[in-house]
């Protein structure tokens, strides 16, 4: 893929990393264009089932790919037909006969893959569409993945929603634990405002972050009262959230362009039987009444973009500022053109 221009602050998207930027179920038989980093993508299966991503503009004359249809593993042109193969050669371009091929061959006549795709590096790994944004290395480093989460999603469910804010401010939303039983008061009933204990580490590109929402009784807290949590983000936005039983959450987020971010989020409950029914009700209460108001502060913060002058942070936006520490360090090292360093983390 070839590198993007960096811009200061907003719009400068974090690159040398793997994003999680769709639910894989939702890639079938017909081909799907999503809007990541500015760019229309478009995810298809090739002949073998395997996952395809390109930009969605056709080389021919812009039609969006993900309007056309998949035929033999090839994607085709809404427009105008042409087809093109999982690896991005044309392999088929009707107004000029079967003869014609995009290498120049009969009587279409281009130079080398005029006519190719633009692909990216794409996996699919438990159930997700991941996506490495960036020049890609010799050797690309694993998917930032978690332990101890179910190999497989019978006891899960998965849902996208679109938030109209930018990725920096959607990620400081997403680490952000003291503003639940303010901006969620209707739904934390009996939450504490006083976050302590509440620890934060740092550990390669993973930030774990942990601790207790508790009244303030003016005691030491004694290890029961309170509510727990824990969270952990895989640098720049992958992150799984505990808070109590045996309910787990992973999100992934990326941002659509500079102005909006998609988070693919999933509940676990393994449970047996139920399991997936108590995921689905979890996740959809969770967009319905959760999510919308973290949303609304968000987009109502000032500056729009985050801005790490404006603000006066406090002990409990530790992770916060752990988060926006890698994000400047990544930043300052793309525009000077440096080698990032890679995740190191297992799949």
């Amino acid at each position: 893929m070839q590198r993007h221009g960096i811009e200061e602050g907003r719009g400068a998207f974090v690159e040398g990393a793997w994003y999680i930027i769709a639910d894989a179920s939702g890639v079938g038989k017909r081909p799907v264009t999503v809007e990541r980093f500015g760019t229309r993508i478009v995810l298809f299966r090739d002949e073998r089932g395997a996952l395809v991503a390109a930009r969605a503009r056709c080389p021919h004359r812009g039609a969006d790919l993900g309007l056309g249809r998949v035929v033999g593993g090839a994607i085709e042109c809404p427009y105008h037909g042409f087809r093109f193969a999982g690896d991005g050669r044309c392999v088929a371009i009707p107004c000029e006969g079967r003869a014609a091929r995009a290498e120049g061959e009969g009587r279409a006549r281009w130079a080398g893959d005029a006519l190719a795709l633009t692909r990216f590096e794409v996996r699919e790994h438990r159930g997700l569409v991941w996506l490495w944004w960036g020049e890609r290395p010799a050797e690309l480093p694993p998917l930032p993945w978690f332990e101890g989460l179910p190999t497989d999603q019978r006891h899960a469910h998965t849902a996208t929603m679109q938030w109209d804010v930018p990725f920096a401010r959607a990620m400081e939303g997403m680490l952000d634990i003291h503003h639940l039983p303010f901006a969620h008061r209707p739904w934390a009933v009996g939450v504490g405002a006083l976050l302590d204990p509440y620890e934060v580490r740092v550990e390669g590109d993973t930030i774990h972050s942990e601790g207790v929402l508790r009244h303030d009784d003016g005691k030491p807290w004694d290890g029961r009262q309170g509510w727990k949590f824990a969270l952990e983000v895989r640098f720049p936005g992958v992150l799984r959230l505990w808070f109590g039983g045996s309910m787990v959450g992973v999100a992934g987020c990326a941002p659509i362009d500079a102005e909006r971010t998609a988070v693919v989020g999933r509940y676990y409950v393994p449970v047996p039987v139920i399991g997936r029914a108590l995921a689905w009700l979890g996740l959809s209460l969770e967009f319905l009444l959760i999510q919308p108001g973290d949303e609304r502060m968000l987009a109502s913060s000032e500056p729009r973009d985050a801005d790490l002058e404006a603000c006066r942070f406090v002990r409990a936006d530790a992770a916060i500022l752990a988060w926006h520490k890698m994000r400047r360090t990544r930043l300052k090292a793309q525009r000077a053109g440096e080698p990032r360093r890679l995740p190191v983390d297992a799949a």
